[in-house]
């Protein structure tokens, strides 16, 4: 569910137009950045467009709109994965949303079942308080099972974390530290059918220096594809922040449907 020029296989293979048409509660701090893969696209470059917006009138004033753009680019070993995206909305003439995410991945294949993987992200997300956010992290990725009709995937990164905290009126106001985490995730992908298939994604990531400071996202996504041009997903995802920036929830819900257009 989520360029030779722009043009080619692989751009044809990989271009997606997404329209969010539900999402409520807030978005998960950690990115399931693995499922935004296109592992079936061969060789070449591929691009992908997510828009939606929300306008209520009358008796809830509500305006919402949401973008992301990616790219990715595969050979025999390498593939580059690059998403930038971000969402706003107002209520009542109110900011209640504000936030904006960039990601960079990359992946060698170094045997038929293992990988290595880098990646560095950055983050601004006004009503979870972070004014700055940072990762830079690498390590191993392995392909536990490789069958028709299921998938099943480990990973494990150590990564270098920089938070700083919005300067407002609370007590932590401006704070900031770095500190090394571990993020490891399993994903898997079972296929009832040809065209119906479940992806599950659970990332944990613990404080190195403090264990007890853990997240964790838990990702499920139902997949749908009529035809191999259209895909229809439901999917929900739940993050546990056992050390937020205060009057931020520890626990954050997110329900959403996607319609995808393969072209």
């Amino acid at each position: 569910m989520q360029t030779e020029g722009m043009v080619g296989p692989g751009f044809s293979r990989g271009l997606l137009l997404l329209a969010w048409l539900y999402a409520a509660s807030a978005a998960a701090q950690i990115v399931n950045v693995q499922a935004l893969f296109d592992e079936n696209t061969g060789p070449g470059r591929s691009a992908a467009v997510d828009l939606g917006m929300d306008w209520r009138t009358g008796s809830i004033q509500l305006f919402s709109l949401r973008g992301a753009l990616l790219g990715q680019w595969r050979t025999e070993n390498h593939t580059w994965l690059g998403v930038v995206r971000g969402e706003y909305a107002f209520a009542a003439e109110e900011r209640i949303v504000s936030k904006v995410m960039e990601h960079l991945r990359y992946r060698y294949r170094l045997t038929e079942r293992l990988s290595g993987e880098a990646f560095v992200q950055h983050e601004f997300d006004e009503f979870r308080r972070i004014q700055f956010r940072a990762l830079l992290g690498a390590g191993p990725r392995l392909k536990v099972l490789t069958d028709k009709k299921a998938t099943l995937v480990v990973g494990l990164a150590l990564m270098l974390e920089h938070e700083r905290i919005r300067r407002d009126s609370e007590p932590d106001a401006g704070q900031f530290r770095t500190d090394p985490r571990l993020s490891s995730y399993i994903l898997g992908r079972l296929e009832f059918m040809e065209n119906v298939a479940l992806v599950e994604t659970l990332y944990v990531q613990p404080r190195v220096t403090n264990p007890t400071d853990i997240r964790l996202l838990n990702d499920t996504i139902f997949e749908v594809k009529p035809n191999a041009r259209l895909s229809v997903g439901i999917g929900f995802n739940l993050t546990f922040d056992n050390d937020p920036p205060l009057a931020v929830p520890k626990l954050d819900t997110q329900l959403r449907t996607t319609v995808g257009i393969r072209l």
